[in-house]
């Protein structure tokens, strides 16, 4: 486990997000802690970090490192040594559980994988085969290349990119720890780069190959366009230039222009087809719309902050020349190495790659840095074949060791960007990883030409319709079952492969129908779910809403009755007062006036009789008009206490 674990601090950096110095502090406090150490040295630190973990971190770096515990006030430094506060050190003590449980659980599930998926994993130890598979970013020949291999991938390499994949497209926390793991190489080669970061590259000049203009071009699968457009972002933020060598950019917009003229073609073939004219084909696009891309390659370009560099390039000037002889034998050795065989089509690429080195040799004129910042100009590549061959032949040319090459790769020099911030290349090696594994996972030459050529057969002797014939022959889909069905060995094709691709194929659609529509009927379920408990939930609310009125309805007929007694005592009281005087008083005193006359008609006579009869209507008529005058009084009344309350009411 040592590969691993001597770049624990660069995993937990990726993969728990901690400043990387934070990080290193860390990891240099456990030793400390472990050893009991008192005082220490930065270069004692740097034999010791070199003797455990084989990792040479530069002296500056570790003074960082240092000044993070003189902060943190766990060193106190005294002329360049450092004495050690154990007490508060102890709290930086970390423990291994977490990686090595996350570690377990990789291995256990890649072995599931494979059993589930019928691979054979014995041909060694599981642990010792992800281990390797991981510490391979330092030497693998660019992935995009690996079509042209006409061998055979080992069946247990195919099931690791599926398998990298599969957990990648689920977004599990097991793919966070594979591409933080994975990260931990560049991580070091950065460091060696640069002790410290800095954030002005306004002197820094990138010139990027052509693989990463047609991925920021959207030629390459969505991960890794997405990755070097982070990058791209990136390098803009710390005021780098960035540009396309004009030979590089005549190479990318040759290249286009081919696909462009037979990407909607009948003769479109998945043998012969490249990104760029898969990119044309499966997009769909119009001769019309080919066209108006392939017109405005440099203005998207520009629109990145990407601008073309006119070099002129001139193979009889001598000043500032390097050996481009050398250097091409170099990088094809380099394939060979690896069992790749050049093909013409890609020695051409290679020369091309040669001559933008070249130019950044010129470009530099004799300058030489051992600081990125300092280095003026740059190549970036996406193939770690040429990085490699640029450093190797810098080092050969170099009186002086450390000299900052004349072409890096380009998870390097975002490596180095983002040493101070490890979750942006947490990000970026996500997507790279994803889109190494795509790149994986196509089928080599041979395989896609055992599979067009029985397609070709079957259509000749009618086994398959024409409609069926040219669907499997050009769609994008077919890549990925046939890698599936014969695992990237051409030794399982047969004759019937394409059968069970295009069964494969069913299934699949099948399947994704049967997901779309069980998911389409749970989502139309809860719908009426959702609708039936709104309709639940309105009945009660309309009940609830009704009672509420009903006892609003109570309250206010109460108050309403209550309001009208209280009015109708108020009329009769006042009433019954007016009355008294307006009435009351001058009845009473016309019914004693009566009564005093009818004293005088004692005697009986037709005087008397007439006198009786008199006052006997008399008081009849005076109860007469008190009751009018009474019933005129409480109408006025009334009245007058209505006007009353009715102006109220409107003041209210």
């Amino acid at each position: 486990m040592n590969k691993v674990t001597k770049l624990y601090a660069a995993y937990k950096a990726g993969y728990l997000g901690d400043n990387i110095l934070d990080t290193y502090f860390a990891l240099i406090a456990n030793i400390i802690l472990e050893k009991r150490l008192m005082v220490i040295e930065d270069t004692a630190v740097a034999s010791e970090i070199k003797e455990r973990y084989q990792v040479e971190l530069p002296l500056l770096f570790i003074r960082q490192i240092l000044g993070v515990g003189v902060k943190n006030k766990c060193f106190i430094e005294d002329h360049g040594k450092y004495s050690v506060a154990i007490e508060k050190l102890s709290q930086y003590r970390f423990s291994d559980t977490d990686f090595n449980r996350k570690w377990e659980q990789l291995v256990r599930s890649f072995e599931a994988y494979c059993k589930e998926k019928t691979i054979d994993f014995s041909s060694a130890p599981t642990n010792d085969f992800i281990l390797n598979i991981l510490d391979k970013t330092d030497d693998v020949i660019f992935i995009g290349d690996a079509i042209e291999d006409e061998q055979s991938a080992p069946p247990m390499e195919y099931a690791w990119y599926s398998f990298v994949k599969n957990q990648a497209e689920a977004q599990t926390d097991l793919y966070a720890f594979i591409a933080a793991v994975s990260a931990s190489n560049i991580t070091r080669q950065a460091l060696f780069f640069d002790g410290e970061t800095k954030a002005d590259y306004s002197d820094l000049h990138v010139y990027l190959d052509s693989p990463i203009v047609f991925a920021l071009l959207g030629m390459d699968s969505t991960s890794r366009t997405d990755a070097y457009k982070a990058l791209i972002s990136d390098m803009l933020k710390v005021k780098c230039n960035v540009h396309v060598l004009d030979h590089n950019f005549q190479e990318v917009d040759g290249i286009i222009a081919r696909a462009a003229v037979w990407a909607n073609s009948t003769a479109y073939d998945l043998r012969k087809a490249n990104n760029v004219a898969r990119f044309f084909h499966d997009s769909q696009m119009s001769d019309e719309e080919i066209t108006e891309f392939c017109e405005s390659i440099e203005a998207k370009l520009n629109d990145f902050g990407i601008t073309v560099k006119e070099t002129n390039y001139d193979i009889f000037q001598d000043k500032f020349q390097e050996d481009e002889k050398c250097l091409f034998d170099m990088v094809k050795d380099r394939y060979l190495e690896h069992g790749y065989e050049l093909l013409k089509e890609k020695e051409e690429s290679i020369h091309i790659d040669v001559r933008s080195i070249i130019m950044v040799y010129r470009e530099r004129q004799g300058q030489t840095a051992t600081r990125l910042q300092n280095a003026k100009h740059i190549m970036l590549t996406s193939n770690n074949a040429i990085a490699n061959v640029s450093k190797k032949y810098e080092s050969n040319r170099s009186i002086q060791a450390g000299h900052i090459p004349a072409c890096i790769s380009a998870d390097l020099f975002g490596a180095i960007l983002w040493l101070n911030s490890p979750l942006q290349m947490q990000e970026y090696q996500k997507k790279k990883l994803l889109a190494d594994c795509y790149a994986f996972l196509k089928p080599n030459k041979i395989l896609l030409d055992k599979y067009i050529q029985s397609l070709d057969e079957a259509r000749a002797s009618d086994k398959i319709e024409e409609k069926t014939f040219l669907f499997l022959r050009t769609h994008k889909v077919v890549l990925d079952s046939l890698m599936d069905i014969t695992q990237g060995d051409y030794a399982r094709f047969n004759s019937n492969t394409y059968l069970e691709v295009y069964e494969d194929i069913q299934s699949k659609a099948q399947k994704q129908y049967h997901d779309e529509v069980v998911a389409h009927m749970r989502t139309l379920q809860e719908l009426e779910d959702v609708k039936a408990h709104k309709i639940e939930e309105s009945e009660e609310k309309n009940q609830t809403i009704q009672n509420l009125r009903d006892r609003i309805q109570s309250l206010e007929d109460e108050k309403r009755h209550s309001e009208e007694l209280a009015f109708e005592k108020k009329v009769n009281r006042w009433g019954c007062l007016v009355t008294l005087i307006v009435a009351g008083i001058p009845y009473l005193i016309l019914i004693v006036i009566i009564e005093i006359l009818k004293m005088n008609f004692t005697d009986i006579s037709w005087k008397s009789a007439y006198g009786i009869a008199g006052t006997i209507i008399a008081t009849a008529i005076a109860g007469v008009i008190y009751a009018k005058a009474k019933q005129w009084c409480f109408r006025k009344v009334r009245q007058y206490f209505q006007n009353r309350k009715n102006a109220n009411d409107k003041k209210d």
